[in-house]
């Protein structure tokens, strides 16, 4: 089977980031909106994103029209029943993943590929309530899809080779690179990264360093892009909170507990850049660190 429709479900900052991945690539796209609200309103976020491409030159018009015009959107689940291949991204809770897939495995034809995007669940809790289990996998993007190459294809505990195969090819006609990864909490990358910066948040709670400090420690020192506070920002607190106590769940390690003054922000609401204010207050130009920081947040 040739993957060509691709059903993909949940039109968050992620769901449509994959789904312009692959209208990009020159694939059919169902893009279903999981949540209440007009469907149209998903697809304005992607025409709006890909008209600043064509404003800086890095499109052109015609390529911009082309790719909408392969992608189609909708409320309505059932519109995926006839793709080659379905992506789920919706809430990263394993309860309403796993009635997705129930639904999903009762009404896509015996050969429709099922993938989860999900970044720390399970694959195999999903696949346990599909009666076609060697069909399902994960196939996990980071953000923002568009840019980032790397998508890490998880094997389930029954997921065949000949799946595993199948999504590699199709990983690799999107342009992206993919990793084949055994279904453990957080795969390869969160696996090693949400650690990472935990440890940082423990540092800033012994008064190690500052925030800006440890940040451009880990930039100067380790050449990396980000430091782990600005990483922790622009993924969202409450997602690096939920992956990290998914983790914690799985091996029980106080080491993978949320920290104290992480749980404490997600608690008031500071998120990181998408509030407005996490580690950092974005607010300011350039960005300073959060001032109810500089004390002990208890």
């Amino acid at each position: 089977m040739t993957i060509s429709k691709v059903g993909i479900i949940g039109t968050g900052t992620m769901g449509l980031g994959v789904a312009q991945v692959c209208a990009s690539a020159g694939h059919d796209v169902i893009a279903v909106k999981a949540t209440p609200g007009p469907a149209e309103k998903a697809k304005d976020t992607v025409a709006k994103g890909l008209g600043k491409m064509v404003e800086r030159g890095k499109m052109e018009a015609a390529t911009r029209d082309a790719i909408l015009g392969r992608m189609t959107f909708t409320g309505d689940e059932n519109a995926v029943t006839d793709s080659d291949l379905v992506i789920e991204s919706i809430i990263e809770d394993l309860e309403t993943k796993k009635a997705l897939f129930r639904r999903l495995d009762q009404v896509c034809r015996p050969d429709t590929l099922l993938t989860t995007n999900t970044s720390t669940l399970s694959v195999t809790a999903m696949m346990s309530v599909c009666q076609k289990r060697d069909r399902v996998a994960g196939l996990h993007f980071f953000n923002p899809a568009p840019v980032m190459k790397l998508v890490e294809v998880i094997h389930g505990f029954e997921t065949s080779d000949e799946t595993l195969q199948k999504l590699e090819t199709f990983c690799n006609g999107i342009n992206k690179d993919p990793v084949i990864v055994q279904d453990t909490t957080g795969f390869i990358v969160n696996r090693l990264l949400v650690p990472y910066m935990l440890n940082a948040i423990r540092m800033l709670e012994r008064g190690t360093g500052a925030i800006e400090t440890i940040d451009h420690a880990m930039k100067a020192g380790a050449a990396h892009p980000m430091g782990p506070f600005e990483l922790a920002d622009y993924i969202g607190l409450d997602v690096v909170e939920a992956m990290s106590m998914n983790i914690y769940m799985d091996v029980r390690h106080e080491h993978h507990a949320p920290p104290h003054t992480l749980t404490r922000l997600v608690q008031l609401g500071y998120l990181g850049r998408k509030t407005g204010k996490g580690f950092y207050d974005y607010s300011a130009k350039p960005p300073v660190q959060n001032p109810q920081l500089q004390r002990p947040v208890i």
